[in-house]
């Protein structure tokens, strides 16, 4: 298989290139070339910036084919309709990581029927004002615009030693200091999804027949509080937890509660691993590796 991967060098695209060459596919990433290409040869590059349209168009102007395009990095509707735009006729697949963030309203257990995208109103492309209605945004337009078959993956807070949006080796560093947490009451509940099964669960998407919409976490969920403490235990330290402060200064702190079900992506045959089985790998990999700076995230503050 033919593969392009957009944000190939990124927090989750690196896990996803992964798992795409170790099942022997031909992996070809797009890349800005401010982050290092840590797969050499392995790996074939197209250099655009893939948040400017005449750069994806200019890229994408010869008659190479891929199979599957995976998306990591779309933030807005207006950045996939520029790389479906540009991709017209050279890919048999979009694969595009959306969010949790979808999901509006009270409802604390939430399936993929709960945000149905080819039902609901679209906006012009590169209006939204948050990153919640950016994906949304996303998911309508690929629904009603791609013309191919996609697939549609909504992750929660995704977990790993070098998140790029720095939450987890803050909360470690912050562990090892022996600062304090704060959380205000109630606190919701939340699950979460190890960057492993992140990557793995993007290259099982792009495998023939594994279209549309899933949910994709960890099947056990928890409060902030709870994490901090399973982070302390899982590296034999102490977190020291402040219950019904004034405000929480934890960046996995929720008052509402938001469960993702999975039994979707579990019916056709793919698992996720519990957080007993990653907490701890990742915290020691953070606890050795340190603040590693943020890679993709840091487009973020520019697009809304």
């Amino acid at each position: 298989m033919k593969a392009l991967v957009l944000g190939g060098t990124g927090f989750i695209g690196r896990r996803l290139v992964d798992q795409l060459l170790s099942e022997g596919n031909e992996v070809t990433m797009v890349t800005s070339g401010k982050s290092a290409n840590p797969f050499g040869k392995k790996v074939s590059t197209i250099t655009a910036d893939r948040f400017k349209r005449e750069s994806l168009m200019k890229a994408f102007s010869g008659n190479a084919y891929f199979d599957v395009t995976f998306d990591t990095i779309g933030f807005r509707s207006m950045d996939v309709k520029n790389s479906l735009d540009a991709l017209e006729g050279r890919t048999g697949k979009y694969v595009y990581i959306s969010s949790a963030a979808v999901y509006t309203g009270n409802k604390e257990e939430v399936s993929e029927d709960d945000f149905d995208p080819s039902r609901t109103d679209d906006i012009e492309p590169g209006h939204e004002k948050s990153y919640g209605e950016g994906k949304q945004q996303s998911e309508v337009y690929i629904a009603k615009n791609s013309g191919i078959p996609y697939a549609m993956v909504r992750y929660p807070i995704v977990i790993g030693y070098d998140d790029s949006t720095m939450r987890f080796q803050d909360h470690i560093s912050r562990i090892l200091n022996g600062e304090e947490f704060h959380f205000m009451e109630p606190e919701g509940s939340r699950n979460y999804v190890w960057v492993e099964d992140a990557g793995q669960f993007l290259a099982w998407l792009g495998e023939p027949g594994n279209d549309g919409i899933y949910n994709a976490a960890s099947p056990d969920a928890f409060k902030a509080s709870d994490f901090v403490r399973k982070m302390a235990d899982s590296i034999g330290m102490e977190a020291k937890i402040v219950h019904g402060s004034e405000y929480s200064d934890s960046g996995y702190a929720f008052s509402s509660s938001r469960v993702l079900i999975v039994r979707k992506a579990e019916a056709k045959g793919f698992s996720f691993h519990g957080s007993n089985e990653w907490i701890g790998p990742e915290a020691k990999k953070a606890r050795e590796y340190g603040n590693l700076s943020p890679n993709s995230f840091g487009y973020f503050g520019d697009l809304f």
